[in-house]
């Protein structure tokens, strides 16, 4: 089969005007305060600036452009203000309505660039790009399966000239949660919805049979969805998936309702989801991207990742040894910032750090200011034309301490405290989904709390309070420094004066080198003693030059 060559970036989840969370450790500038406002417009300038830096043939977005529970001014603005920089270089914009930007709020739109076209699931045909005198692509919204034919079968022609469209299709996971249901409901047999209690009837007699018939659907599909494992379902989903690309004949589907990276590669084609553009915490992290999609003339297709994010977090661990300093560990830092990834996009770090070492050292940064001290010292990352801001949050983690008596209360507490000993966040996600008991509002409210569990965190909070419980001196839990520092010292040496830590061979090759050294200061003594005499000859004739 073949297509007409093509680019085109695909985008999603841009959730204009929507602010970002950022932990701060020093006083929020008004700078800084209006560049993490604008975080998710300057991401989306970064799409639009790629789709001209690349020339694409089209900008693809799916879903979650603005959230329009907001009313937000400003994401319209910023829209409008995109899409008519497109128009300026002919680049056409498809867009396929999410669940934060339903088709009724784009209709509601005033003044839309003309080169914008919103695909709207109620529309039967799919929205056309043309090349020439030929359609090189085809956007759908809807189930569309094409023309429907004599027999009342819908079917999708083949193109004269033998090169076919660049079909663009949509899925998510409600609409196959929407046919599963519907699917579980046509086999049910009429004694499923016959078999009611005498209080059921009563309670019946007063709704209405539409309202009654819904819910016992809904109780009928969620049975059904609960018995069905995880493995399952997500073999169900590409199933359902590859069935919609082979009777759409699509050869691409973007995934919307998720804010993950996802890219699934079937027979039929690709199935991709680019993330977010912008990450709105640290929970989002792993993405800030959108998608350049290049389509050869087979129909093969290639993924290509760029970065659009204007505030990246950055995840660092910082392992400090029992001797160190804050002014050294200070240093560390900056040479650990120096060597993370840089994008184009990025205008602010929000870098998350965890210290981990001893007790005692960790205690003492605290009282010496640690935040603060790291805020002034690494305020901005000067690289080379690109300056970044950087805004810091750290965290302890203490090493596991020990004390010298074993059978001591605090060493009994401490063997206690292990990172296994903390529940980690999937265990109470699955404690808090199979609790049958809960509502639906509180299963969700304690999700929520859920996902912002950090079990290192509580592990480091135990372990700083119990020392302070059951130790009397922190500072006791240093390591034993005098054999540290002697290692310490005996591997400079050797690094520096290249010795082999063997005490007969060192002293050999001390030997060596001082009877080295002996030979070169007599050969210089030598020297010195003929200049002296040369120029004690310079002088006697100089002397008789002058009488």
């Amino acid at each position: 089969m073949a297509f007409q060559p093509q680019r085109f970036i695909h985008a999603a989840n841009i959730r204009l005007d929507v602010p970002v969370s950022v932990h701060f450790s020093e006083q929020l500038t008004d700078e800084l305060r209006h560049a993490l406002e604008d975080a998710t417009l300057t991401s989306f300038d970064s799409v639009v600036d790629s789709c001209i830096a690349h020339d694409v043939d089209f900008l693809l977005l799916s879903g979650n452009v603005f959230l329009e529970s907001d009313r937000s001014l400003r994401a319209r603005l910023k829209l409008l203000d995109g899409f008519r920089r497109l128009d300026k270089k002919n680049i056409p914009v498809f867009v396929l309505p999410g669940d934060a930007d339903p088709p009724g709020a784009w209709r509601s739109i005033p003044e839309m660039p003309t080169n914008v076209t919103v695909c709207f699931s109620s529309n039967p045909e799919p929205e056309m790009l043309t090349r020439g005198d030929h359609v090189i692509t085809t956007v759908s919204a809807s189930m569309w399966y094409g023309e429907t034919d004599a027999f009342g079968i819908r079917v999708i022609g083949r193109s004269e000239s033998g090169i076919e469209p660049f079909r663009v299709g949509v899925v998510s996971r409600a609409k196959y949660d929407e046919s599963r249901r519907m699917a579980s409901l046509s086999a049910s047999s009429d004694e499923d919805f016959l078999n009611v209690s005498v209080s059921d009837d009563a309670d019946e007699s007063e709704q209405s049979d539409e309202v009654v018939e819904v819910e016992r659907q809904t109780r009928l599909a969620d049975v059904a969805t609960e018995a069905q494992t995880t493995a399952e379902y997500e073999a169900g989903f590409r199933d359902y998936i590859d069935q919609l690309m082979v009777e759409g004949r699509l050869s691409y589907v973007a995934y919307t309702g998720d804010l993950d990276r996802l890219t699934l590669s079937l027979n039929s084609g690709k199935v991709h989801c680019p993330g977010t553009t912008q990450p709105r915490s640290q929970l989002e992290s792993d993405c800030g991207t959108c998608s350049l999609i290049e389509v050869d003339n087979e129909g093969q297709v290639l993924i290509e990742q760029i970065n659009t994010s204007a505030v990246s977090w950055k995840n660092i661990d910082l392992f400090v040894e029992a001797d160190a300093t804050l002014n050294s560990s200070l240093q560390r830092m900056k040479a650990l910032l120096m060597k993370e990834p840089r994008n184009k996009s990025d205008r602010i770090w929000s870098v998350c750090w965890t210290m981990r070492g001893p007790l005692p050292v960790l205690h003492d940064f605290i009282e010496e200011d640690l935040e603060l001290a790291v805020a002034v010292e690494l305020e901005e990352l000067d690289a080379g034309n690109q300056k970044i801001r950087l805004v810091h949050e750290v965290r302890t983690l203490p090493d596991p301490w020990e004390v010298p008596d074993k059978q001591s209360q605090a060493q009994e507490y401490a063997d206690l405290i292990t990172e296994d000993a903390i529940v980690s966040r999937r265990k109470l996600m699955n404690y808090v989904r199979k609790e049958s008991d809960l509502s639906e509002g509180w299963r969700l409210r304690f999700e929520a709390l859920v996902a912002g569990v950090d079990r290192e965190r509580i592990l480091s909070r135990m372990r700083v309070d119990g020392a302070h419980w059951f130790v009397p001196d922190i500072h006791s839990l240093l390591p034993d420094l005098d054999d540290f520092d002697e290692d310490i010292l005996q591997d400079e040496a050797i690094e520096e004066f290249g010795l082999t830590g063997d005490a007969e061979e060192d002293d050999d090759d001390f030997d060596d080198e001082e009877e080295e050294l002996l030979e070169d200061a007599d050969e210089e003594v030598g020297e010195l003693d003929e200049e002296v005499a040369d120029d004690e000859v310079d002088d006697e004739a100089d002397e008789e030059e002058v009488s």
